[in-house]
């Protein structure tokens, strides 16, 4: 089946609307994170649960402030971007995310986690928006895999003599 050809022009602003999203996620500021949303737009992240519209304000106070130290140095990038057109105006959107974290009091790096956006982005307003954005923390067996489960590590249980 061929992929859908996506316009160039929407390409990039779905990935600047990524961006957006990103800077406004790392450095605290709530009012650009909602501007990124339609106003009955929804956010699921576990194991908090599913925010609509203003309520997404809550998540990032919870989020932000509920271990103060834990999210500041935090970089969220997106990549790998998969398009799929919904119906007029509404587009699938997977990405890709890994997150960098620089310890403000150790000043040291690392990767924090990694995972995906499984997100519906719309252009209902004039100008691309999330209409809906989950996001999947890869921990355990949530990590995406179709093929077959052969692939997966199955160590030995007990003492290896």
């Amino acid at each position: 089946m061929p992929r859908p050809k996506i316009a160039v022009a929407d390409r990039l602003e779905i990935m600047e609307l990524f961006a957006y999203y990103a800077w406004a996620l790392n450095t605290g500021d709530v009012a650009a994170i909602m501007e990124c949303f339609t106003e009955d737009g929804s956010m699921e992240h576990q194991p908090q649960g599913i925010f609509y519209g203003q309520d997404i304000r809550k998540l990032w106070d919870h989020l932000w402030y509920a271990k103060p130290g834990w999210f500041i140095g935090r970089q969220h990038l997106a990549n790998h971007y998969i398009m799929t057109p919904v119906d007029d105006g509404e587009m699938h959107v997977k990405a890709y995310y890994s997150i960098l974290q620089y310890n403000v009091d150790y000043r040291t790096n690392f990767v924090f986690g990694l995972g995906n956006w499984d997100n519906v982005c719309t252009k209902a307003s004039g100008e691309w928006l999330f209409k809906s954005m989950k996001i999947c923390k890869w921990m355990g067996e949530d990590v995406p895999w179709v093929g077959e489960d052969r692939a997966k590590i199955n160590a030995p249980q007990g003492r290896i003599i």
